[in-house]
């Protein structure tokens, strides 16, 4: 209930006009460094809960060891797709080389899974996160808002969730070199890519404002 000195202030104020418009207020960051190689490195699999998400993780990492030299998985499993993992796990995959983070594809799974990946470049770990076609525009402005607007993401079609086990790993396999290039490629030039990469004209930030598009 208002109180009689509130009530008064906004009648006092009636007449203002309200500027609806917000302004992003986190720094902008740099990705992690990435690596020269995965040959002889540790990667960690952080798995979201997601439907199909072990699969697709599990072949990410069968296709690293066999093909690319990696020494080493470490997984890890969420207790839900929110909120974000917990301090001792990230901790776990933090002393991994790098991570593959999978994945969103909806709202809430999205914005947490982006989340997990924003922490972990921030810690200095170079994290290949996963996002369906479908999200992956709400990825972008997930990382953009988190401070980290160049974090290159992994696209895989929509749906995933309720696909036979022989289709996931398809599209994991399909998924790989995707992997390994944001693993490995200079950091620069992935921010150079990725930045707004997948945003429409519309949802893209202009002259330091931030809106969100219905």
């Amino acid at each position: 209930m208002a109180t009689a000195a509130s009530a008064s202030t906004l009648m006092q104020n009636a007449d203002m006009l309200l500027d609806p418009v917000g302004y992003p207020g986190s720094d902008v960051n740099p990705i992690a460094a990435r690596l020269d190689g995965l040959a002889g490195k540790t990667i960690g699999l952080l798995d979201n809960t997601k439907n199909n998400a072990d699969l697709l993780l599990d072949e990410i990492g069968r296709v690293l060891l066999a093909d690319h030299g990696v020494k080493a998985i470490v997984s890890r499993r969420k207790v839900g797709s929110s909120p974000g993992a917990p301090e001792d796990m990230l901790d776990e995959l933090a002393a991994c080389d790098a991570v593959v983070n999978a994945y969103g594809d909806c709202g809430s799974c999205t914005s947490w899974c982006v989340h997990d990946s924003v922490v972990l470049e921030k810690r200095g770990i170079p994290t290949a996160t996963v996002n369906t076609d479908e999200f992956v525009s709400l990825g972008q402005m997930d990382a953009i808002s988190l401070g980290l607007p160049g974090l290159p993401i992994v696209v895989v079609k929509h749906p995933m969730g309720d696909l036979p086990e022989p289709t996931v790993r398809e599209r994991a396999r399909g998924a790989v070199d995707q992997v390994v290039a944001l693993l490995t490629t200079d950091a620069r030039e992935l921010e150079a890519q990725y930045t707004g990469k997948f945003l429409r004209e519309s949802e893209k930030l202009r002259s330091g404002t931030l809106a969100c598009p219905i």
